[in-house]
């Protein structure tokens, strides 16, 4: 028989004492718990997830596209992602007094979800850890592309996004995504077609995403080409962009695809008319990065099946 030993109140007492918290434990644990995760929200929100993962799909597809698959397809992705970690969290980083000059409570620095020295303690590390993942997987010369890429973009941040040129960082940084992937892939220079069609994308990606925040800038007394040009030339400015850009696209496609050639063709129509009956700007916006991600598309199905 085993004998079990019957626990006094004293034996009973001490347990619970050892294993309950001492008065306001709990709402400490609590409270640090509900920290963290103001934390881990505004390091997410600063790293402007929506375009940051846009940016990585989009260029994950390309490359895909070239050729690249297995873990090579994901270490470019990784390398994509984190470069556009350190690029979203240094803008929010530099921008935290303007932020909070004007009142952007959307914005984590201003709602004290997180500090801006945090931010550009995680930017520096993103940047270091992509810019090793470039290298890694395109080696010196193609990996150096993204590099370059990657410094553009905080370029951006730092300097040219409150100048007329904002537009060239983006140009730059799109423009040498095909030399990254190519070189890379194969150790052969992109299309010259591909780089133009990727610059111009750039563009007007940029100019169509100052478009919301055109009046805040403006007031703040800062503001890069769109705040410079207004909105109306903005607008246009970037239709003609995307013209050409889709124009090009149909050029190249044409003698693989004349379908794919035709749909390009009325897709910029079709935006093209939506967009001339929205009156507001928000509707505009969403016309413009809708017509962004279908020559993003076409470009991708053009390389894959050229």
């Amino acid at each position: 028989m085993i004998k079990t030993r019957k626990h006094s109140l004293t034996d009973v007492e001490a347990s619970i004492y050892l294993v309950s918290p001492e008065p306001g434990q709990g709402n400490q644990s609590s409270t640090a718990y509900g920290q963290g995760m103001r934390l881990l929200q505004g390091f997410v929100r600063a790293a402007h997830p929506l375009p940051t993962i846009a940016v990585s799909l989009v260029i994950t597809a390309f490359a895909w596209s070239l050729g690249w698959t297995g873990w090579p397809l994901v270490t470019v992705f990784a390398a994509i992602l984190i470069g556009q970690l350190s690029v979203g969290w240094s803008n929010d980083a530099f921008d935290a007094s303007l932020d909070a000059r004007v009142g952007r409570t959307s914005k984590p620095t201003v709602a004290l979800n997180v500090s801006a020295r945090a931010l550009w303690i995680a930017a520096a590390s993103a940047l270091l850890i992509a810019i090793l993942l470039s290298w890694a997987v395109a080696g010196w010369l193609g990996g150096s592309f993204h590099v370059f890429a990657i410094l553009m973009a905080w370029l951006y941040n730092i300097r040219l996004s409150r100048t007329v040129w904002s537009w060239l960082p983006y140009a730059l940084a799109f423009g040498v995504m095909p030399a990254f992937l190519s070189f890379g892939f194969n150790d052969e220079p992109p299309t010259v077609w591909a780089v133009a069609v990727f610059a111009i994308i750039g563009v007007s990606a940029h100019l169509a995403n100052a478009l919301p925040d055109a009046d805040s800038d403006a007031g703040a007394g800062v503001g890069g080409l769109v705040v410079r040009l207004g909105i109306r030339r903005s607008v246009l400015l970037c239709w003609l962009l995307l013209a050409l850009g889709s124009g090009v696209l149909v050029v190249v496609s044409f003698s693989a695809s004349i379908w794919l050639a035709l749909i390009i063709a009325g897709a910029f129509v079709s935006a093209v008319i939506l967009g001339s009956r929205w009156n507001h700007r928000a509707g505009m916006f969403h016309v413009l990065i809708a017509m962004v991600g279908i020559d993003v598309a076409a470009l991708v199905f053009v390389t894959a099946i050229g």
